[in-house]
């Protein structure tokens, strides 16, 4: 039978209770996941995991330590296109990933009202960056085969305070970079809450326009990736468009893969990462995001905003 609780901590006594489920404000995702492990609980966490690498580290041990999962929300690996993607780079269908381009772009989307604490840095821990970039990065990292991070370079900007009426708006609305790999790979990212976009962005009518994308390459194709998470209407392209090189040129290859949208993939996207969640639980499949990637994850939101801050390059970790 369900039970409802108004103390987090008589729940976590509850000695029929095998996992939690996290889905506070930022900031509050480390103590409360810490509480969780420590309490014997698995644990399945909104993103981002925890405001910056070192609390992640200290979830990851701590998980280890008592042989639980620790899973945090990064459902856009679950996307057909995203699973569709990945066999073909298992497969060697493109050859070693050697460079990758990713983007979570809105023209008009800045949280605002109800959704006013993701602008105010002590409780989201930073702006579109921690908040989409932390899928759009992860995305391509997880489809280059989540090589070691060794160098960023990157930038953020706050261009639109105007859009912010009701709340604090002390974090960027805009965040660009590069981020090189110890395997010799390079990754781009552009981010926003807020932009100027032109017509080649499909039109969301909740954000203005919207879109999640992601292009690898290897020596023998490249694979472009459409995640049609925030579509409110049936304009968006194909979720994957594959070209392999044949006959010494690139010839796009038709991918059969399920085209889901809007609600439906946003439904379809959380169901398989919270199955995947409880088969790790019970034994039964590796987690597809492990919470030692998410060290190496949030270890790159780190030096993301170090950089901009010192306006150079820095070291990953």
């Amino acid at each position: 039978p369900s039970r409802t609780f108004t103390d987090f901590k008589e729940m976590l006594a509850d000695p029929a209770l095998d996992a939690v489920v996290i889905c506070l404000p930022n900031a509050l995702h480390y103590p409360f996941s810490l509480q969780a492990l420590q309490a014997g609980k698995h644990v399945l966490c909104e993103k981002p995991p925890t405001m910056n690498a070192a609390q992640m580290r200290t979830l990851h041990e701590e998980a280890q330590k008592r042989g639980l999962v620790y899973y945090f929300g990064r459902q856009m690996r679950f996307s057909p296109g995203m699973q569709a993607a990945k066999k073909l780079v298992k497969e060697r269908r493109l050859g070693e990933i050697y460079f990758a381009e990713t983007m979570w772009v809105r023209s008009r989307g800045t949280p605002d009202g109800v959704d006013g604490w993701f602008t105010e840095r002590s409780k989201a821990g930073g702006g579109a960056i921690i908040d989409l970039g932390v899928h759009a990065i992860d995305a391509a990292w997880y489809l280059m085969g989540t090589p070691q991070p060794r160098a960023i370079s990157a930038q953020t900007y706050q261009k639109f305070p105007q859009l912010v009426k009701n709340n604090v708006f002390d974090v960027e609305d805009n965040g660009y970079g590069m981020i090189r790999f110890e395997n010799g790979a390079t990754l781009l990212f552009k981010v926003s809450w807020a932009a100027n976009l032109q017509d080649d962005i499909p039109l969301s009518s909740k954000r203005g326009r919207s879109l999640l994308s992601t292009l690898i390459y290897g020596p023998k194709g490249s694979i472009k990736i459409i995640d049609a998470f925030e579509a409110d209407t049936d304009n968006f392209p194909s979720p994957i468009v594959f070209f392999e090189e044949q006959q010494g040129v690139p010839a796009k290859v038709e991918v059969a893969v399920q085209d889901v949208r809007g609600a439906a993939l946003r439904e379809y996207e959380f169901r398989e990462q919270a199955s995947n969640f409880l088969r790790c639980i019970r034994g039964e499949e590796a987690a597809v995001n492990s919470s030692s990637q998410a060290v190496q994850l949030m270890g790159m939101l780190d030096a993301i905003y170090r950089s901009s801050q010192l306006g150079k390059e820095v070291t990953v970790g």
